[in-house]
């Protein structure tokens, strides 16, 4: 079917533009010894964004659950270990595919500015977090998912992250059946201007 075609070629193409960025992110997690030692640079947010989104949609369409993607802005840069960013997205894609109900999940990846703000939400429409566990999905070593199923440091490391290297915060929304939105809110660094 040619749109089934034309979805796959955009996967292809972001596919082979993410995987020089996945590999630096392993390179980064084996030699990484603790959160503050990444490489800091200029890089674009977008493009990390879009490469969590297409090396992950595989992975969530063996769940059942398939990715979506809006950005309304092309590029904006953070200073910042880009391989940090793509291990928060990374944790937060997986997160809401575990929570979606497998074969009918549909999780939303969306980017959009602020003023000098970029919020990067990931929403899914899965099991939902109970109220009195709201306050505690952040909590190193804190999980709901069953014995085995996860070590409660995702989320911990989400908000180490994006708190301590990017200036920014991670906020919750979650309302059981209904299913959970995390955003990322980041400050966004003076911009060069294009020429």
């Amino acid at each position: 079917a040619p749109a089934f075609q034309s979805q796959l070629l955009e996967d292809l193409r972001n596919a082979s533009k993410g995987i020089e960025q996945a590999t630096d992110y392993l390179r980064a997690i084996q030699n990484r010894s603790g959160l503050g030692a990444g490489r800091v640079s200029r890089f674009d947010v977008t493009a990390v964004v879009r490469s969590c989104v297409t090396l992950e949609r595989p992975l969530a369409r063996r769940r059942g659950v398939s990715l979506e993607w809006e950005s309304s802005i092309e590029s904006a840069y953070l200073s910042g270990d880009p391989n940090a960013l793509y291990q928060v997205v990374t944790n937060l894609i997986r997160n809401a595919v575990d929570a979606s109900e497998e074969g009918r999940g549909t999780v939303l990846i969306t980017l959009s500015r602020s003023g000098e703000l970029l919020h990067m939400a990931v929403r899914d429409r899965g099991v939902g977090i109970a109220r009195p566990h709201l306050d505690r999905v952040f909590e190193a070593g804190f999980t709901t998912k069953p014995p085995g199923a996860g070590s409660g440091m995702g989320l911990s490391v989400v908000r180490e992250i994006t708190t301590h290297m990017f200036g920014g915060t991670v906020l919750v929304a979650s309302e059981v059946g209904q299913g959970s939105t995390f955003t990322l809110v980041l400050p966004i660094p003076p911009q060069r201007a294009s020429r």
